[in-house]
Formats: structure tokens, sequence, C-alpha cells
């Protein structure tokens, strides 16, 4: 796993680097961006063994901010921040909640880069962080930190001069613990993220 882990962010790392290198050597372009978007939260969870799948987390639609650089016209890394928040469910019934800050570095390539509708695909490294989970029954529940990989696809669809249309899908590998009154089972949070929203190049 911390194998795994280090070739995503080492990866990541040299990508940007390396297309930084090459930067001056570009036409000029908008560099930066800045993007909004609603994001529905999915988590596809795979509990402990022992939980025989009583515990899970419901869907949530939040809000998103996202930073971006190119480093040359078709090469860029998008930083997203945001919360989450969770209801912990236990056998169908709500145990509890838990906040999740999550957030994720991509390098991302665009192909059609400058056209008006431009995809692109990204791959990159998440951390997440819980903090604020409370049960309902005055029982201790917390949900460990997590380090894991990141897949990205959407497009941009230009509107107006800077002015662009998102559509976002990422896929986030969040293996972590959860601890129930005392004792800890292994909770994959791995959540799919859609998102839809506008974005300014300038």
């Amino acid at each position: 796993m911390k194998k795994r882990l280090s070739g995503v962010l080492g990866l990541v790392m040299a990508l940007s680097i390396g297309f930084a290198t090459f930067a001056g050597a570009e036409e000029d372009f908008k560099r930066f961006g800045v993007r909004f978007r609603a994001i529905y939260v999915m988590p596809t969870e795979d509990v402990d063994s022992r939980l025989n799948g009583a515990v899970s987390l419901k869907d949530s639609i939040i809000p998103e901010i996202d930073l971006e650089y190119f480093f040359i016209k078709n090469i860029s890394a998008e930083l997203i921040a945001a919360v989450t928040k969770h209801d912990v469910m236990l056998n169908g019934q709500h145990f509890g909640s838990t906040y999740l800050l999550p957030p994720t570095l991509t390098a991302k390539y665009h192909p059609l880069a400058g056209n008006t509708i431009s995809p692109y695909v990204g791959v990159g490294l998440n951390v997440t962080f819980p903090f604020d989970s409370k049960s309902d029954a005055n029982t201790d529940l917390r949900v460990d930190n997590s380090v894991g990989w990141a897949a990205q696809a959407g497009v941009d669809v230009r509107l107006k001069d800077n002015l662009y249309f998102n559509i976002d899908y990422k896929y986030i590998n969040a293996d972590t613990k959860v601890s129930v009154a005392g004792t800890k089972y292994d909770l994959d949070i791995n959540p799919h993220l859609f998102g839809i929203g506008v974005g300014y190049r300038f």
C-alpha cells in the first residue's frame, strides 16, 4: 500500500516539475483557473467482515471549490477543497455522523486544450481527514485519517471568453478504520464524486 502511494505521489511531483520546465516555451495562455461545483458524494463502503456490512455512510451533496494551474497548454494540476458530512448507519438505523475533509491533488491531461469542448483525465493523491465524529448513543465513534490515490475524468465547455461549464467525475481510494465503543474495524469509504459547476480562467 505504502509503495503504491509513494509511486503515485512521485509521479505527480515528477510530472509537475517536468512540465514546469517546458512552460516557458509555450504560447501565451491563461494559466490559472478556479471552479465552483456542486458535488454528489456516493461512498461505496467495504466494511470489516466482523460487522457483516452493518455500518454504512449515507450519500451527501456539498459545494466544492478547486484551483487549477496549467504548466503547459495540455497539462495542469488541480487541487480541490471541500467538507462532506455523512450520516453513519448501523443495521439500517441512524447511529451517528462524521465530517470528512478530503483535499485531493491531481495531474490532468487535456488532449483538446483550447477547443470549445475540452475533455480531460487525471490521476493523483488524496488525503482524507475525518473530524467531529459523533454517535447518537454517546458511544465512542472515531474514524481514522487515510491516504490514497484518486482518478478523474471530465469536460470543460467554454461558454464565453474565459467562462466555462464543467462536468467532473472522481474516484477516491480512501481505506480507513472506524472505532466503535473502543473496537477498531476496517472501513474502506472509496467514494465516487459527481460534480457540475462553472469555472473561470485567468
